[in-house]
């Protein structure tokens, strides 16, 4: 079926120019970007590319990085003929592109109106600009980078901030600065937009030969002037954040509520040692979580969670001038009370390993874990990972260099380890309950509120001279690395999961696969009726959940090291458990969990309980804080006839929770279960059956009370329009939402398809009804929605409560589907079957592609929790498809969501009027004093 297709098409360009070369005009190499994609003398309409990949199912995306410039498409299930489309657009970005002054114009005044926090746009594709250019201004990580470029002398490439253009030219902008940025930009282009200085990733299901042609034919033609790239060799001798500014620490208030400790150090490039990469050899010691490590000692003492990920790929942190070293530390509450014994903990384990010296025994392990997750490497980014590695590496390094160790450097390793000392760090602690009194400097740029201070010396002298404590260790050997992997030897296979095991206990479901050698085994552990739920019970399985992953962290991290993933997450009933891996490791690892759940209640102390109670009680509170969150929590509390409960609810039963209550819990928690299991993957039926069934024996339970699996239930909307209010929980948010939910039916192939394709029809329109022409919001998004079987079109929209109320929303929405039940009445079947064959490689791409292995399972696991077992669902629907017809999609729209069988939810969160929040704040006062 459908032969005629491309299952995949992948292809990445990357220019060897970036932000270091911008000129005085901050930010050009960011506009070049943006602007050589929009339209060219072949291809004059700006947004040609856009919507040709939008109408083949398509992604695309680009990003300016320090260095570099990546430009990227993907295309699923497309016809030979539309890849030379793509390509023959594609290729003219760099060989005439227009880059038009009312094409820049446009993007100014889209600036200025978001700067107004008004949403204005000449074309949807602005949207992408308000996010991308603006996001220094609402992610923590950009505003960090801005601080540390501060701290770099005047004329560095480094100390360029890479956002400020946007901000001046939306604010004070007139023709001659216009028609300064087009002369730049275009000078810039063609200096740098170079063929010799571009590489070039195309991926698809052709052969070689095939694929040089394509590229020979449509890439030949841009041109080449053969100049050198800029020159940085002069500031790769001195680190640039050799500087006072870098060396203090940095109190910061975040735009997110977090609370974290940054550490980092500035060190030379190391990129030339890609091959011993030293410096992910010490990250990788301090970052180990099994026992004796920094953080199984911070989390003892309930001062951090764990550390957050390192971004070692950003070119901000290392590229050919210099390295940044750092870390990032999650802090509890207590933790930010014990910020100086947490950075006493930090260098009394670099100190250990200052002490101890390289391990050769330790770098060993890393390869052969590294080269292990090489081989299973499915990553999402690869092909514009792969085009960026080809300026980096020589040719026999492209696919490896980047992910690999190669060579044991034990030199390289001690100057690294050298760089580590408190005399040249930089900290920096963000929380969001600094005394704002206390935090007296303001980035200019980002509106960034912090303060900043010396180290003291009596500090760097402790921390020169701290000893290793007691309690740490080097990490032990890992006995779990495997060294070969073996795939059975294929039989038969049924093409979909079978029943392969059904008592009073335990269901288990089977599909082997035989092309790849992991496995995925799911649990759901069904425990309650639903008779028997409650706010309280609910906040007790959470705290199951959290606590026992607490638990199992340091035993389980060296298996996790060796290429077992797992998860553990509550749902309705119960909890459910997903792991996947190589076979040998999953049966090593099954064992382990079979243990500490019988033995859980023994194990648990009350000091880890109230550790993660506090926890707990953060995410519940920022769910409820969350109004998009706090809508679809109401909005279940309202459809479900079997209780459901609001994150408030669990909230406020989650306080009163002590410990012998939770205690009690966790022993009755194996007392009566119901046991559903899949297995996919390399792993016979023989085995599967025998693992399982012995493992699951051992825990000893009961069949349920009830001896039934629960099915909650939805309750019918009633004819007409119900409406729910709330006031935004954040009293200092001005954001409202709104969401329209429009109650179908009972879920069927059919009707799922006809949700799908009038939702496909219907959001573009949408958008540009409410976001371009009236202006009123820049998020609005439609879904089909499946709750327990139940479906039904729902329509959110984000506002700022000063621009429009939720009432006057709810009209526009209204009014947009009167509109839009007329446009059905003349919308052709011709145009209707252009979208059932965009639907149709969707589906297809679900089947043959599937993201490999998981999307397969995740799509198999959800037909067995939610007992329907149609596994073939994908490709039921592709064929049904193909019979709609538009009057159908007229007589369902006209009865169901403009006329008499209309059932309508509409949920409003109302944020706050900016006049009304009071000027001064309130804030907690958190001191931390060096």
């Amino acid at each position: 079926m459908y032969e005629f297709f491309l299952t995949q098409v992948e292809c990445g360009l990357n220019v060897g120019v970036g932000k270091f070369s911008d000129t005085e005009i901050p930010d050009l190499s960011r506009f070049v970007e943006y602007m050589v994609s929009r339209g060219s003398e072949k291809y004059e309409h700006e947004n040609d590319f856009i919507e040709f990949i939008n109408e083949h199912e398509g992604c695309t995306n680009s990003i300016t990085d320090y260095e570099h410039t990546t430009f990227y498409f993907a295309l699923s299930g497309i016809q030979k003929d539309q890849l030379s489309s793509a390509l023959d657009r594609f290729t003219h970005f760099f060989i005439k592109p227009l880059m038009k002054k009312d094409v820049i114009k446009r993007m100014i005044e889209a600036l200025k109106n978001y700067n107004r926090n008004v949403t204005a746009s000449c074309s949807l594709l602005m949207c992408h600009v308000h996010i991308d250019l603006q996001s220094s201004l609402t992610y923590d990580i950009p505003r960090k980078n801005r601080i540390l470029c501060s701290t770099v002398p005047i004329g560095h490439p480094v100390n360029k901030f890479a956002w400020a253009y946007s901000v001046i030219m939306s604010n004070n902008v007139d023709d001659n600065k216009i028609d300064k940025l087009y002369d730049e930009l275009h000078k810039f282009r063609e200096r740098h937009y170079s063929a010799h200085r571009m590489k070039l990733v195309i991926q698809a299901s052709l052969s070689l030969n095939a694929l040089e042609k394509y590229v020979t034919k449509f890439f030949a033609n841009i041109p080449s002037n053969w100049l050198p790239p800029d020159d940085f060799t002069k500031f790769k001798n001195n680190i640039p954040f050799n500087t006072p500014a870098f060396q203090k620490v940095y109190k910061v208030r975040p735009v997110k509520d977090i609370s974290q400790l940054h550490i980092t150090w500035a060190m030379p490039s190391l990129l030339h040692l890609y091959k011993s990469k030293p410096n992910s050899y010490i990250l990788w010691i301090i970052k180990h979580e099994g026992e004796g490590s920094l953080i199984d000692y911070l989390r003892k003492k309930q001062w951090s969670s764990g550390f957050l990920r390192d971004n070692l790929e950003d070119e901000f942190e290392q590229n050919s001038i210099y390295t940044l070293f750092n870390f990032i530390l999650d802090l509890s509450h207590e933790g930010l009370q014990h910020v100086h014994e947490v950075l006493d903990a930090i260098f009394s384990f670099i100190n250990l390993l200052k002490r101890k010296g390289p391990q050769k025994r330790i770098y060993d392990e890393i390869y052969k874990i590294t080269e292990n997750n090489f081989r299973l490497l499915h990553n999402n980014d690869y092909i514009d990972c792969l085009c960026k590695n080809m300026h980096l590496y020589p040719p026999r390094d492209y696919i490896t260099g980047k992910q690999n160790f190669f060579e044991y450097d034990p030199e390289a390793i001690q100057k690294c380890l050298d760089y580590l000392v408190p005399e040249t760090m930089n900290i920096m602690i963000f929380n969001k309950n600094f005394d704002h009194l206390g935090l007296n400097k303001v980035d200019l740029w980002t509106n960034t509120v912090y303060t900043d201070g010396k180290i003291s010396q009596k500090s760097i002298e402790r921390w020169k001279s701290i000893e290793p404590l007691p309690n740490f260790h080097l990490p032990l050997s890992n006995t779990f690395v495997s060294n070969a992997s073996l795939l059975s030897i294929p039989v038969m296979a049924p093409k979909y999961p079978i029943k392969i095991a059904d008592t009073h206990l335990m269901q288990i479901w089977h599909y082997q696969k035989f092309s790849w050698p992991k496995c995925y085994i799911n649990f759901q552990f069904i425990a309650y009726p639903l008779e028997f739920q409650s706010p309280k019970i609910e906040a007790l399985m959470e705290m199951y959940c959290s606590v026992f992953k607490q638990i199992l962290r340091a035993e389980l991290f060296p298996i996790v090291k060796a290429e077992i993933e797992y998860d553990i997450i509550v749902n309705e009933t119960g909890i459910i458990l997903e792991m996947n891996g190589r076979n040998e490791k999953l049966l090593k690892f099954l064992p382990i969990i079979k243990n500490y759940m019988m033995h859980y209640s023994t194990i648990v102390t009350e000091h880890l309980f109230e550790f993660v109670k506090v926890q707990q009680l953060e995410r519940c509170y920022n769910k409820f804080m969350n109004p998009e969150k706090l809508i679809k929590s109401v909005k279940l509390w309202i459809l479900k006839e079997t209780i459901h409960y609001t994150h408030i609810d669990t909230y406020i039963a989650l306080r009163d929770i002590n410990f012998e209550e939770f205690q009690k819990f966790v022993k009755s928690f194996t007392d009566h279960l119901y046991i559903q299991c899949l297995v996919q993957g390399d792993m016979t039926k023989k085995f599967a059956i025998e693992t399982l069934q012995s493992c699951m024996q051992k825990i000893k339970c009961s069949p349920l009370i009830l001896n039934a699996i629960p099915k909650v239930k939805i309750s019918r909307i009633p004819l007409g329009t119900s409406y729910c209010k709330l006031k935004n929980m954040n009293k200092t948010d001005t954001n409202s939402v709104i969401t329209n939910y429009y109650q179908a039916d009972i879920a069927s192939i059919e009707l799922s398809i006809l949700l799908d394709l009038i939702i496909i029809i219907m959001q573009e329109p949408l958008r540009n009804q409410l976001c371009i022409q009236e202006q009123l919001t820049n998020k609005v998004f439609c879904v089909c929605r499946d709750d327990n079987g139940i479906l039904g079109l729902s329509i959110t929209v984000h506002i700022e409560a000063h621009k429009c109320t939720t009432e006057y929303m709810d009209q526009r929405i209204e009014e947009f589907l009167k509109s839009f039940s007329k446009m059905l009445e003349v919308f052709p079947q011709e145009e209707l079957n252009i979208i059932k064959e965009t639907l149709i490689i969707r589906k297809l791409k679900q089947c043959i592609n599937g993201g490999f292995l998981k999307n397969e399972v995740d799509r198999n696991w959800s037909e067995i929790m939610k007992r329907q077992y149609m596994f073939d669902r994908s490709e039921k629907k592709t064929i049904a498809i193909k019979h709609v017809k538009i009057e159908e999609l007229r007589e369902w729209f006209t009865h169901t969501l403009n006329g008499n069988d209309l059932r309508k939810l509409s949920l409003h969160v109302i944020g706050t009027d900016p006049k009304e929040i009071e000027a001064n704040g309130e804030y907690i006062t958190v001191l931390v004093e060096f």
